[in-house]
């Protein structure tokens, strides 16, 4: 009696394979149909691309085990001859064609889940309790990476896609998150430049709650608007900047026009307001007041008679004993309370009450 020989070694009865059932077994499967590798994060995702495609050739059965593999010899006859039974090499050719299609659309990370196994059925349980087992541990590793999840440099797109993701591996493992707390957690990780619509949504939410999908796309909208209004904001700074640097003139256009100058006190006069004074913005002005300008810097003080200043930016205008004329009583009992010792509370509430009057 002949040995059993290996499936290796077995051979095909050609009669005993019919035309249509070996066509049936004739799958060609575009490279590009199976684009997301299975990296442990989206088992969700990888397995909706790969089921339709399972279902749309009539192989959900086998992977399922719904369709058992039949016997691979149909009597003992054949067993004894090496001859397989037809509907065995059909059912290995989808078998083997599928664990195909699982092995190649597998990261090199998660290959070492299926090493040994051999049919497509095994090799989907095998990936099934590595990624979707609902295991206390792994749901709590989940929930952590949500809560501590931050946008940081991430575009609030793929913010987003970060959240959705975590929260699809959630619903892999039969713990789904609803909208609400999912909506929270996009909240934590957000940027402080999205605070302004947390406000807004949270003073909507009292009235109305609102699905994932409506937040993903007002978000969505929010950050479209920012980015435009910053941009014009931009756009718009350039252009005055622009414009003041080459506006005849004007070499700086405001330089300095905030800074405060301080100086001592000339000879022959009081301490006093005089010695504090802020200097009028540098304004481009017109050839007409510039040439004005310039005829009056070489007219004397009316004040001091002295050049390189006008009467109102001199130092001894607020000076009645320098002009020789008598101040105003208020003014002069205030500084003589001054020489006299007197605190400087006293000073103020002197010259409060000399301007009431």
């Amino acid at each position: 009696m002949a040995s059993e020989r290996s499936l290796a070694h077995a051979f095909i009865d050609p009669m005993s394979v019919t035309k249509d059932s070996y066509s049936s077994a004739a799958f060609h499967l575009p490279a590009q149909v199976i684009s997301i590798k299975l990296d442990g994060t989206n088992f969700l995702s990888w397995s909706a691309q790969l089921l339709p495609l399972f279902h749309s050739y009539g192989l959900m059965g086998i992977v399922d085990g719904s369709e058992p593999s039949p016997s691979k010899f149909s009597s003992t006859e054949h067993q004894t001859q090496g001859v397989l039974n037809s509907d065995y090499v059909v059912w290995q050719y989808k078998d083997q064609t599928i664990l195909g299609w699982i092995i190649s659309s597998l990261s090199p990370a998660v290959v070492s889940t299926i090493y040994g196994l051999e049919t497509s059925r095994l090799a989907w349980q095998a990936l099934g309790a590595r990624f979707v087992a609902p295991s206390t541990s792994r749901i709590s590793l989940i929930k952590r990476k949500l809560q501590s999840l931050q946008q940081g440099s991430m575009q609030c797109q793929q913010f987003l896609d970060a959240v959705k993701s975590l929260a699809d591996e959630l619903s892999a493992v039969r713990k789904p998150i609803d909208d609400s707390n999912l909506i929270l957690s996009v909240f934590n990780g957000l940027n402080s430049s999205f605070h302004s619509f947390v406000t807004t949504y949270m003073l909507l939410a009292k009235e109305k709650s609102m699905s994932f999908s409506d937040f993903h796309a007002e978000l969505l909208n929010f950050d479209l608007m920012q980015k435009f209004h910053s941009q014009t904001i931009h756009q718009e700074t350039g252009s005055y900047a622009a414009f003041y640097s080459h506006k005849p003139g004007s070499k700086t256009g405001f330089r300095n026009s905030n800074k405060m100058r301080f100086s001592g006190p000339s000879k022959g006069s009081s301490p006093g307001f005089s010695q504090f004074r802020q200097p009028l913005p540098h304004l481009p002005s017109s050839p007409s007041s510039t040439a004005a300008s310039n005829t009056r810097s070489h007219s004397p003080c009316q004040i001091c008679k002295r050049d390189g200043h006008q009467a109102l930016d001199c130092f001894n205008r607020m000076n009645y004993s320098f002009q020789g004329r008598h101040p105003p009583t208020e003014l002069a009992a205030m500084m003589n309370g001054k020489e006299e010792g007197t605190g400087q509370d006293d000073q103020v509430m002197d010259l409060d009450d000399m301007l009431e009057k």
